[in-house]
């Protein structure tokens, strides 16, 4: 049986991150009606959810001998990932709804 690298669970915790934390928001924000405590909510979570990942990689990659330049390659583009998943989260979760 073949296991994944390690660098592919860190991009699966990072994918699976997004999604809870997104059902989480807009969870919040459809209970609340509000988009910016959905947001808020997504943003806390997330983010500790995310440091949590950047630890165990870095745990993750020391054991198994991984090099310096692909350990911040990875850890700099999931940064890249996440701060674009926080930019669009932020984006959707403002609009406020319009009734005519």
């Amino acid at each position: 049986m073949q296991s994944l690298p390690i660098d592919g669970l860190f991009y699966i915790g990072l994918g699976t991150i997004f999604i809870v934390t997104t059902l989480l928001g807009f969870g919040i924000k459809r209970w609340t009606k509000q988009g910016m405590m959905g947001f808020y909510t997504l943003l806390a979570t997330s983010l500790g959810l995310f440091f949590w990942l950047l630890l165990w990689f870095q745990e993750a990659t020391r054991a198994s001998f991984m090099g310096t330049i692909p350990w911040v390659f990875n850890s700099f583009f999931g940064t890249v990932l996440y701060l674009i998943f926080i930019g669009i989260s932020y984006l959707i979760l403002r609009r406020k709804r319009r009734h005519t």
